[in-house]
C-alpha cells in the first residue's frame, strides 16, 4: 500500500489544488493562532471550495473548545480533525470524522507509550483514528526526531511527522515504515507558502520504493 500522504499548513487554494494534484491524500488546515501558518475562516472556505470530492481536509486545533472544534468543522466543511496540544482522550474521542492525535516524542519511553495508548484507544474507539508521532517542540518546528527514539517500534498504523523533506521522506520510510507522512514546512517557499515542484517532489520520494 503507498505511504499515505498528508501535506500540512496549507493557506491558499492554489497550494491545495498542487498537493491534491500531485497525489496527496489529504491536506492540514491550521486553526491554532499560534501558529505562522493559521488560517482564518473566510480563507479556510476558499481552500475547502475547490476540492473535489474524495479531497480530505483535515482542521488542525491546539486545545480548542469542543463546541468551537465542531462549529469550524460544520461551517469550513472539513472532512477530518487533527488535534496538536496534548487533548485528553475524551476531547479527542467521538467525532464523525477521521481524527489524528498528534504527539510530540521527546525521548524513547514518550515513544512507546504513545503507541501503547494508540493501542489502547483503537480497541476501546474503533477506526477512524490514526496517531501523528512528531518531534518533542512540537508541531511546525521542523526538526526531526532522533532516529534512535523510533527504531524498532512499530509505526504501521502511524504517521510520522517532524522535519521531513523531500530529501529525507524516502530514507525515513524505509527506516520506520509508517502509515504515512506529514509536512508542512518541508515544502515551503516561505512559512504558509508551499512549492509546487517540492510537493510534488516529497510525494514522489515518499513512495519512490513503492
Amino acid at each position: 500500500m503507498p505511504t499515505w500522504v498528508k501535506i500540512c499548513g496549507v493557506t491558499r487554494p492554489e497550494d491545495a489544488r498542487a498537493a491534491f494534484d500531485a497525489g496527496a491524500d489529504a491536506i492540514g488546515i491550521n486553526f491554532w493562532t499560534g501558529s505562522r501558518r493559521c488560517c482564518r475562516l473566510e480563507a479556510a472556505r476558499e481552500i475547502v471550495s475547490v476540492l473535489r470530492p474524495g479531497e480530505l481536509a483535515f482542521g488542525v486545533f491546539v486545545r480548542a473548545p469542543r463546541d468551537e472544534v465542531r462549529r469550524i468543522v460544520d461551517e469550513v466543511s472539513l472532512g477530518g480533525v487533527q488535534f496538536h496540544g496534548g487533548e485528553s482522550t475524551d476531547d479527542v474521542a467521538g467525532w464523525n470524522v477521521p481524527t489524528i492525535r498528534a504527539v510530540a516524542v521527546s525521548d524513547r519511553l514518550a515513544a512507546e507509550a504513545a503507541l501503547a495508548m494508540r493501542d489502547r484507544f483503537l480497541e476501546s474507539r474503533g477506526a477512524g483514528y490514526r496517531l501523528l508521532v512528531d518531534h518533542g517542540s512540537g508541531g511546525g518546528s521542523g526538526l526531526a526526531i532522533d532516529d534512535e527514539m523510533l527504531d524498532g517500534l512499530d509505526l504501521a498504523d502511524a504517521i510520522l511527522a517532524g522535519g521531513l523533506t523531500p530529501r529525507n521522506v524516502a530514507d525515513r520510510v524505509a527506516r520506520f515504515r509508517p502509515f504515512g507522512v506529514d509536512t508542512a514546512g518541508g515544502v515551503e517557499s516561505a512559512p504558509g507558502i508551499k512549492d509546487a515542484n517540492a510537493i510534488a517532489e516529497f510525494i514522489r520520494e515518499a513512495r519512490r520504493e513503492q
